[in-house]
């Protein structure tokens, strides 16, 4: 949402995975690295339809989803946007197109969803250049 409207506060972080067994595999082993409660979690859990695994509690929950509503993964990796987000070390993420993150949201269809969808569509019309009508 920061990325491609103004920034608010939201309950948590979402990871978008590509749902395959390698990459559950290597998901499933940063998690595991990173400490996560992983009790009866497996690597194919992060592949299956309807799944997603959450840790911690809002406002710094972080959701690691397969699969989100509107939108391939496959499809949405090849629109990614790179961003920085440390000027200092150069730490870089990829992050969902407003697009996709648009389509995603109007599947979601959610009160919050809708008002994110309005705000990336102003974000982005503001960002137009103006084009002066001849008189």
């Amino acid at each position: 949402m920061a990325v491609h409207a103004q920034p608010r506060a939201t309950k948590d972080l979402d990871l978008f995975v590509q749902p395959e067994p390698e990459n559950a595999k290597a998901v499933y082993a940063a998690l595991a690295k990173f400490g996560a409660p992983l009790d009866g979690l497996k690597p194919d859990d992060l592949i299956a339809p309807n799944s997603f695994f959450r840790m911690g509690n809002p406002p710094q929950m972080i959701e690691v989803l397969p699969h989100i509503s509107g939108v391939k993964f496959d499809d949405a990796w090849q629109r990614r946007i790179e961003e920085v987000i440390d000027e200092r070390s150069g730490l870089k993420v990829f992050v969902i197109s407003a697009e996709d993150f648009v389509v995603n949201k109007l599947a979601s269809a959610r009160l919050q969803d809708l008002a994110d969808v309005d705000a990336v569509r102003k974000a982005a019309e503001s960002q137009r250049p103006k084009v002066k009508k001849p008189r």
